[in-house]
């Protein structure tokens, strides 16, 4: 076997390697796992995978989820067969690593293993610990059915520290969830306990009434591998109350039908050796004549599996049957045995059984063996008292411990509360200071502000007078227009009208002269257009009328609504003369455009002064042009070129059916 397992092991080596990807690896550990299950390889075959899977894990994979979740499977067939230091090893990992990451699912589920790790080791205090650290975990995560679980543990253990009383509340509350859930081996399970808790109580009616609902709850479990093992289980607890009851023709009538399970021998061997040796006793106490070939083979069976209290059992019946034959040689050979395992294995109830036989296996010593079982009697009392007080101290000081953690937690609430209320009053005092602050400043604001409007006021009356220059200077050059230009170009009209007449070379020479002076005019006419240009823009005061009245034209003459918002005044106006001139052409130029091609139904115009920026939206709802072609339009270069001119930035958005829009900022 050694060297089978050998062979398997440098298998495994060999065939591990750390550079595969994740799939392939798990793939890898899958097929370990599924070997470190298989109750038909051997054992050490079977720990050869798991130790494998765990190396493989430790090798190549990182603290997540999935490190976790493989660690669980590792633990969980170390426990299956029996391995219980490399079980608590592994379950140590995982609490340390779900600790780091305050994984509270996993931690709770890792404190659930070490409390079966102690409880397997007859560590009760250890396990009743864990197992209440799990539960109260999994109260705060409203997580039912592991809490139900959990809760059902610390009833057995209470129940195996004989304080079936709490062992009893305890399970009918897992009943309670239990059946809430609908899970019907919990339910199961709950039934199996109260029937021995109440057993313990010496209540035999009515344990034998929570066996026999245990009975029939089997038939609603969904798992049909469990069914033949959970009837052996309540088969024998219903013939070992009977036992108790000493109603041993019923107890064998139950014990019988357990052994009729197909395959029991080979699916629980357990069962099947407990069953046959409780079959073998009650066989025995109906007549003394019988049941000894059924105890050999309850005997040859518990020793193959090699489970404690089935041998120690099996002996201890064993004894009794060669003492009521008198065969004191015999039964003081198995009552040996069974002193030894049972001591080996802490199984003081059987020591007791058998230093009481004792006594009446060696009479002469009959003195010191009672000695010897008060001492020891007295002693697991003891025990059990201290064991009971201490589960409950654990409990206690557990719950002292979460009002400890509640305390500090309300206590950093109130600091958190305190701390707020702080900030709050501190906000509350910098607005109720910064609002007295504003309020200097809108009382500084509205004495400027009158100061303004006295300025305003000189300014107007200045305006007037500049108005009057400017209405003489405009009846200045409109006498010049009429007198000057308008003479001249009459002058100029009649002397070509001569060429109606005559066509001679004289007279045509004579008109060539009279067309240069068409030029003169033009020059003429052009240099007062420019000084009247300019003049405009240079007045305050003038450029929203001017703005208004072209929105008033457009509206006249066209049907194209028009929604047009400008600044307030001042601050329009005292935008530098050349800046507003070539905005308003550009302003021109654009509405130009608009009633020409866009086909548009409305026009809005924004037009303000903010941030020392002058800004320009105008958005029309037309048919929209592609802007990249028409570029090389003379009306287009025209604004583009005057944006140039006041250093300003002109963007243009339009879309085929998506009208048109045009922005323009000029920093001031």
């Amino acid at each position: 076997m050694k060297q089978v397992a050998f062979l398997f092991s440098l298998f495994i080596l060999f065939g591990c390697n750390s550079n595969e990807n994740k799939p392939v690896i798990q793939k890898k550990l899958d097929k370990y796992f599924d070997y470190g299950s298989n109750t038909s390889l051997d054992r050490e075959v079977r720990l050869i995978y798991i130790d494998s899977a765990k190396n493989l894990i430790q090798k190549t994979q990182t603290r997540d989820s999935i490190l976790i979740k493989n660690y669980f499977k590792v633990a969980n067939r170390y426990f299956g067969i029996l391995e219980y230091e490399k079980y608590k090893l592994v379950t140590d990992e995982i609490l340390k690593i779900s600790e780091s990451k305050k994984d509270t699912l996993n931690l709770a589920k890792a404190e659930y293993y070490l409390g079966d790790y102690y409880f397997s080791t007859s560590r009760n205090d250890s396990a009743y610990y864990y197992y209440l650290a799990a539960e109260k975990k999994y109260e705060k995560l409203i997580d039912k059915i592991n809490l139900a679980n959990t809760k059902l543990h610390k009833a057995y253990i209470l129940s195996y520290e004989k304080d079936f009383i709490e062992s009893e509340t305890e399970t009918i509350e897992v009943l309670n969830i239990a059946k809430e859930l609908n899970d019907q081996e919990l339910i199961y399970e709950c039934y199996v306990n109260l029937g021995k808790v109440l057993t313990g109580l010496g209540n035999y009616e009515k344990a034998l009434e929570y066996h026999q609902k245990s009975l029939l709850q089997i038939n609603n479990v969904n798992e049909e591998a469990y069914k033949p093992i959970f009837q052996a289980q309540t088969f024998n607890n219903i013939g070992f109350v009977y036992l108790n009851l000493k109603k041993y023709k019923e107890a064998s009538q139950i014990f019988a039908e357990g052994l009729k399970i197909n395959n029991l021998k080979e699916i629980q061997p357990v069962f099947y050796a407990s069953l046959l040796d409780n079959f073998a006793y009650s066989r025995f106490k109906i007549s003394n004549k019988e049941g000894l070939n059924d105890f050999k083979l309850a005997l040859e069976v518990s020793d193959k599996i090699e489970d404690v209290y089935s041998r120690i059992n099996t002996r201890i019946h064993l004894t009794e049957y060669y003492l009521s034959k008198k065969d004191t040689t015999t039964a003081l050979h198995y009552n040996e045995e069974a002193n030894r395992l049972a001591k080996a294995s802490k199984f003081n109830k059987e020591v007791l059984t058998t230093l009481e036989f004792y006594t009446k296996l060696k009479p002469k010593e009959g003195l010191f063996y009672a000695k010897e079982y008060i001492k020891l009697n007295d002693s697991l009392q003891r025990q059990e008292r201290a064991t009971r007080n201490k589960l409950a101290r654990i409990e206690f000081e557990t719950d002292e411990i979460i009002v400890e953690k509640e305390a500090i937690s309300n206590q950093r609430k109130i600091i958190l509360f305190s701390s707020l209320l702080i900030i709050f009053f501190g906000v509350l005092l910098y607005i109720i200071l910064f609002q007295r602050s504003k309020q200097k400043e809108l009382l500084f604001n509205q004495e400027q502000q009158k100061s303004n409007e006295e300025i305003y006021t000189l300014m107007l009356d200045k305006q007037e007078e500049l108005d009057e220059a400017r209405k003489a200077e405009k009846t200045r050059i409109s006498q010049e227009l009429h007198d000057g230009i308008m003479n001249r170009l009459t002058s100029t009209r009649l002397n070509l009208f001569v060429l109606t007449r005559k066509r001679d070379d004289e007279t045509i020479q004579k008109c060539i002269e009279h067309i240069n002076a068409i030029q003169d005019i033009e020059k003429e006419v052009r240099a007062i257009a420019h000084e009247l240009n300019n003049e405009a823009f240079l007045t305050k005061g003038n450029f929203k009328t001017l703005l208004e009245e072209l929105m008033h034209n457009q509206k006249q003459t066209y049907e194209t609504e028009c929604d047009c918002e400008m600044t307030q005044d001042d601050e329009i106006e005292n935008v530098n003369a050349v800046v507003k001139m070539h905005v308003y052409r550009i302003i021109q130029e654009a509405l130009n455009n608009i009633n020409k091609y866009a086909k548009a139904t409305k026009i809005t115009l924004r037009l303000e002064v903010e941030n020392h920026n002058l800004k320009l939206l105008i958005v029309d709802d037309g048919i929209g042009f592609n802007v990249k072609k028409a570029k090389n339009g003379i009306g287009l270069k025209n604004m583009y070129s005057r944006t140039q001119a006041i250093n300003g930035k002109l963007e243009i958005f339009s879309e085929k059916n998506e009208g048109t829009t045009i922005k323009l900022k000029v920093k001031l």
